[in-house]
């Protein structure tokens, strides 16, 4: 019987040899698991700031050739109406200059 206690309670120490190694190992695991997530996290916000970078040059770049073009047809159009309105002033200069030659002549009384 003496025997069968130091057979026991050998196999349990060897037991509990066991059990606090598959606790170590477990614990390395764990810290190996949560550095590893850090990382996989720290990834994946880089990756999403890339993304949205890229999208945010995308949209800026796109607004711009719109707001440029918008401008163009803008300045187009004010020369156009710069145009017309030196026309209309010559052409009122002429009408005037030719009212005072009247006048001045005495045709248009």
């Amino acid at each position: 019987m003496p025997q069968t206690i130091a057979d026991t309670v050998k196999a349990l120490t060897e037991f509990e040899a066991e059990l606090d190694m598959v606790k170590a190992e477990a614990v390395e695991a764990k810290r190996k698991l949560v550095l590893d997530s850090a990382d996989w996290a720290e990834a994946a916000k880089n990756k999403s700031l890339a993304e949205a970078h890229e999208m945010a040059t995308q949209r800026l770049a796109q607004a711009r050739t719109e707001a440029e073009a918008e401008a163009d047809e803008i300045r187009k159009k004010g020369q156009a109406e710069t145009k017309k309105f030196a026309e209309s002033i010559s052409k009122q200069k002429k009408a005037a200059s030719e009212l005072v030659i009247r006048r001045l002549l005495g045709e248009g009384q």
